[in-house]
């Protein structure tokens, strides 16, 4: 069996693939790019250019459809965070 095979899924419910922009807003004046890779009822899987610096909660602007979430992060990569969504 292979290494893959022998992962197991954490995931709850499906994902829904995309690539659409969105910002990352930290405060008036901290503000970064990045994409929304997949989205799934709960949060996001986001790609961007490095995740340092990025913390552990913001406010994630869907520029497709102009709409601002309240996110926490949940999982972090060096180019990935997924993100949940909070009240």
């Amino acid at each position: 069996m292979s290494d893959l095979e022998t992962l197991e899924e954490n995931r709850t419910k499906a994902r829904n693939r995309t690539l659409q922009g969105a910002k990352i807003l930290v405060d008036k004046n901290s503000t970064f790019t990045c994409q929304i890779k997949n989205r799934h009822d709960n949060g996001f899987g986001l790609k961007l250019g490095n995740s340092n610096g990025i913390p552990d909660a913001f406010k994630l602007v869907d520029e497709k459809n102009d709409i601002c979430y309240n996110v926490a992060v949940v999982w972090r990569k060096r180019t990935m965070l997924g993100v949940q969504i909070v009240d």
